[in-house]
């Protein structure tokens, strides 16, 4: 018989810039505060999903070291890096899991430490979310698909620039009210 999913808790680490701690307890505040939410235990929790792009924080396959720092083992554990959008298919995962009746209580949990290396190196790992061979040598990167992305949008739904500026208004609003946002200053 086919689940009803649902996200039962959320939490958040705080977005600052050269975090101090390691990519654990940068984890373990997410975790923390999702667990409280929920009202759940670590015995209630089927399978996680930690979703990271590891080539930022120098740890190759964390998703296990995640788990055993949190005590979730020995439940099954998936690690998941589809670069910016891991945190999404972490989510995806976890409803199959739910769905399928194979778990009934999945964590997902997203995190990237991008403060232990430089800007360049920094980008220079982004690159690599694009085809190496084919696209990032000629500068094609994320900003360059976006705006691409942009300009399709424009073109089939008769967006303008002007709606993108509001998009960017919207998102200053809301990061300004979260106290846990890198960017909380107001746009007029």
């Amino acid at each position: 018989m086919p689940k009803d999913v649902a996200i039962i808790g959320v939490g958040q680490s705080a977005f600052v810039r050269g975090y101090e701690g390691s990519i654990r307890e940068l984890a373990f505040e997410a975790y923390r505060e999702a667990m409280q939410d929920a009202g759940i235990s670590n015995s209630d929790i089927g399978a996680s999903v930690i979703c990271s792009a590891p080539e930022y924080d120098k740890q190759r396959s964390p998703g296990g070291l995640i788990a055993e720092y949190l005590g979730l083992n020995p439940q099954p554990t998936f690690t998941v890096e589809t670069v910016c959008s891991s945190s999404t298919t972490g989510l995806r995962v976890a409803y199959s899991l739910i769905k399928s009746g194979l778990h009934d209580i999945v964590l997902v949990l997203g995190f990237q430490k991008m403060s232990e290396i430089t800007s360049a190196d920094s980008q220079e790992r982004m690159g690599r979310g694009a085809d190496i061979m084919w696209e990032s040598p000629f500068g094609t990167m994320m900003p360059a698909y976006y705006a691409m992305h942009a300009r399709a949008h424009f073109a089939k739904y008769g967006s303008t620039e002007k709606d993108l500026a509001l998009i960017r208004l919207k998102a200053a609003k809301y990061g300004a009210l979260n106290e846990k946002a890198v960017y909380r200053k107001g746009l007029e």
